[in-house]
């Protein structure tokens, strides 16, 4: 017959193509639009954190000049010379100021030059010289400091005045000015200081990242361009532009906002320094920004066209491999006769509806199928029971699925066996054949109230009778229907079988242990003779246990070895020893379970990698060494001996050298980066560990835990500093990464015993 156009086809590859597309295309939109606001808040966030170390790094050096000529003003010297005159006699006095301003004038902070200028004495001291005739123009420079208000500033401009000698000075240059008065507040000081700092000086602290994406550069407090990269653009005032409006009228200590800026769109990131007035300002183009993005939006096509194409391939292969099961069903049923009309069908999956409909009428047939299924159903259930393959707690549900539902307080596996098919009249393939006749007889013979299905396995024919008496009653019933089997076979067979019995049980768990009793019941008719009844009580009256092995104990011994503790390792292998060894049980059953102990005891050294170099032996020769050991503490000591002290101190070098690892690199992340934001979790991830194990052996290798000897370390750098230096308590605070003072002074007289200024006025 002809197939009609494959319609599910087309539908089917419509749909895929449908679901495939529409996820591509709005995932690409998505990421396009996150990927552009991501970039941008990105390079928002970064000019935030630049501006940010810029004013720390410029502000760092002008704390450190402000905090040096206060030192050098206070000093006996400098005070006292302000009321004297300085004449050419006084050579001993110009070299102490001319030694105190060398302290300043240094390279490191930046300083061009330093002036000490008297008021009422009218002289003027400079790096290089005395009075007017090293520097020309100095003094009215100083004259009009003088008149400013303020005991202490920061200030810039042009300076025409002052013209230098050096070979870099080209006449008026555009200077920054630390300027001090002495007394500080006084309204009419005796004295004035002034730092000079070289021209470049705040150029090379303010980071500069004049590319594509912007400009960085830095205000006085009259929006006096003091930091630019083009040298043109200094002393500029910025105040009248547009652009830096909102930073004009605005009292906010840092911000960032959108504007136009000769018209085109900048995002302006600012910070004001609470320190000088000073603001820092950084401008990031829009539209280079968006260039960026562009790129990032052509990447995004173009992986969402290639997704799309593979989605199209795949959606045609998958939609024909789909439909492949529904072509070859339609095909079949085509070919098959069938009462109700085949023509004008609408598709393939209405004729499959229709035939389906055709079988559930005709359901009967099938159930009745399927009820014949159910007993192979029970055998292969009882196949798994015997062989112990059942979980414990799968037997009720497994029972009540197979319509198990008896429950007997006792039980007991009988085995059948054929003993020989000589002088019969069958032959060795009819065995087969014969087992299954005499599972049928037992099958008859049984009582359904007595028994779970019987079945044939190996050799044997095998079934679980239970029974509501009690253990002597019980032995008698089996042995009256055993006796009855047996007769039923020589009648009807004739042939002989002999009968194995296995003890009494109660749960079905002991199954397993039943059946190997029984078949060990069987193996002693060779010295009874044919056609026996062989109760396992009476052949072997000892019970052998086939699962006698201490798991309980094994593992703890593993344990022990994985912590390291030789005592606990120690008690719990002469543990395990002692309750294997309580048990009266045959030879070979200790045997079996040391050879188990051995096989574990190895797989515990690969699984933690242990150099086989440890054990000098194969396994051959250890399982031979351990079958001629003639006592338990000779095999006890053997063990401890050959695996387990061994492999105990093994993993305790690896940890102990670990351990030692991870804490020094702890210490040594502390001691470098002390004045950042540490934690544990984020040391821990540097040194890729968990936080909680890092925890554990940190303290366990320094006696504290993280965070204790963090602060131990910044309270010995802060007693250092304070003692060393001239850094304020706040800077100080600052630099430990401490919110406020007040939480650093209080941790401070926790660990020491004193306040941080305490603590200084003592040395």
């Amino acid at each position: 017959m002809k197939l009609r156009s494959p319609s599910y086809l087309i539908k089917l590859m419509l749909f895929s193509v449908l679901i495939g597309t529409v996820p591509v295309v709005v995932l690409g939109t998505f990421a396009y639009l996150n990927s552009s606001q991501t970039v941008q808040e990105r390079v928002n966030e970064s000019n935030k954190q630049l501006l940010q170390q810029t004013q720390m790094r410029v502000e760092q050096i002008l704390k450190t000049i402000d905090a040096s000529a206060t030192q050098l003003l206070q000093s006996p010297v400098v005070t006292s010379a302000f009321d004297n005159e300085i004449s050419s006699k006084d050579f001993e006095l110009v070299r102490e100021l001319f030694k105190g301003i060398s302290l300043i004038q240094t390279y490191e902070l930046g300083t061009k030059d330093v002036f000490l200028y008297s008021l009422p004495q009218k002289w003027i001291v400079n790096g290089s010289g005395v009075n007017e005739y090293s520097v020309p123009g100095a003094r009215s420079q100083m004259e009009a400091f003088s008149r400013l208000a303020g005991g202490s500033f920061w200030t810039s401009g042009l300076n025409k005045d002052i013209a230098y000698n050096s070979a870099d000075s080209q006449g008026s240059i555009h200077s920054i000015y630390f300027v001090k008065k002495f007394p500080f507040n006084a309204i009419n000081p005796k004295g004035i200081m002034s730092v000079e700092l070289l021209p470049d000086t705040i150029k090379e602290l303010v980071t500069l990242h004049n590319g594509k994406t912007g400009s960085t550069f830095l205000l006085d407090q009259n929006f006096n361009i003091i930091g630019h990269h083009d040298r043109a653009m200094l002393g500029n005032n910025l105040s009248g532009e547009a652009y830096l409006k909102p930073i004009v009228e605005t009292d906010d200590a840092n911000g960032q906002y959108r504007t136009s800026k000769e018209g085109k769109e900048v995002t302006v990131t600012y910070r004001k320094s609470l320190y000088n007035g000073w603001k820092y300002v950084s401008i990031a183009s829009i539209e280079e920004i968006n260039e960026h993005n562009k790129i990032i939006g052509w990447l995004t096509l173009l992986v969402s066209v290639g997704i799309l194409l593979v989605t199209l391939i795949l959606a045609w292969l998958g939609s024909k491999k789909m439909y492949s099961p529904i072509q070859s069903i339609y095909t079949a049923l085509t070919r098959e006769p069938f009462a109700a009309s085949t023509e004008n069908k609408r598709g393939e999956l209405q004729f499959i509806g229709e035939r389906v409909d055709y079988l559930i009428q005709n359901q009967s047939l099938l159930m009745n199928e399927l009820k014949g299924q159910q007993v192979q159903l029970k055998e292969f259930f009882m196949q798994k029971l015997f062989n112990g393959t059942i979980k414990s707690d799968e037997f009720k549900a497994k029972l009540s699925l197979y319509g198990f539902k008896r429950h007997w307080p006792v039980m007991s596996v009988l085995a059948v066996q054929i003993d020989t098919l000589k002088d019969t009249r069958f032959e060795e393939t009819d065995r087969d054949l014969l087992m299954f006749a005499i599972n049928n007889i037992v099958g008859e013979l049984i009582p359904a109230e007595q028994r779970l299905v019987p079945i044939v396995t190996a050799d044997c024919q095998v079934t679980i009778i239970g029974s509501q008496e009690g253990d002597a009653d019980f032995k008698e019933q089996i042995f009256s229907l055993s006796d009855t089997i047996q007769k039923a076979i020589v009648q009807y067979l004739k042939i002989k079988v002999s009968m194995g019995i296995s003890r009494p049980f109660t749960t079905m768990s002991e199954t397993p242990q039943a059946f190997h009793e029984a078949v060990t019941a069987l193996k002693y008719r060779v010295g009874l003779g044919q056609e026996s009844i062989l109760f396992i009580e009476d052949v072997q009256p000892q019970r052998s246990n086939l699962y006698l092995f201490p798991q309980e104990r094994e593992q703890s011994l593993f344990d022990a070895m994985r912590t390291g503790n030789l005592e606990q390792s120690e008690r719990s292998l002469k543990e395990f020893m002692g309750e294997l060894f309580q048990h009266r049980i045959q030879h070979q059953d200790y045997q079996l379970s040391l050879l188990r102990l051995l096989v574990d005891i190895i797989r515990f050294g690969q699984e933690f990698s242990i150099p086989t170099g440890l054990i000098n032996q194969d396994e051959a020769t250890l399982i031979q060494t351990l079958f001629n050991l003639r006592s338990i503490e000779e095999i006890e000591q053997w063990f401890w001996t050959t695996f387990v002290a061994p492999f105990i101190l093994e993993l305790g070098s690896r940890r102990e050298s670990q351990f030692k690892h991870i804490s020094e690199a702890i210490i040594d992340i502390i001691h470098r980066e002390f004045d950042s934001e540490l934690t544990l979790e984020g040391c821990s991830s540097r040194i890729n560990y968990h936080p909680h194990y890092v925890s554990r052996v940190f303290r366990q290798e320094t006696g504290i835990n993280f965070g204790e000897y963090l602060t131990q370390y910044r309270m010995e750098t802060a007693k250092k500093w304070l003692k060393a230096t001239d850094m304020k308590i706040s800077e100080v605070a600052e630099r430990l990464r401490y919110n406020n003072s007040a939480n650093f002074i209080r941790s401070f007289r926790k660990t020491v015993g004193m306040t941080p200024g305490q603590y200084r006025e003592e040395g």
